[in-house]
């Protein structure tokens, strides 16, 4: 796992990425803030439109660099 060159290993990525991303989602979870300012929103709609825009944009991008882009 510990390697003397510049780059590092793939599971100290991982653990670095868990580190990064998991750790504090856990800790929201945990803690479970109540957010007053989302009380008229509906989130699950919000969440769900954003990854369907972000679904289309990248379909977009890969037609343009697939197509395109020469």
């Amino acid at each position: 796992m510990l390697s003397r060159g510049t780059e590092d290993c793939e599971v100290c990525k991982i653990v670095r990425w868990y580190l990064m991303v998991g750790v504090p989602v856990v800790a929201l979870l945990w803690a479970r803030p109540d957010f007053d300012y989302f009380r008229g929103y509906m989130l699950t709609n919000i969440v769900g439109s954003g990854i369907t825009v972000a679904l289309i944009v990248v379909v977009g991008w890969k037609y343009y660099q697939e197509f395109w882009r020469k």
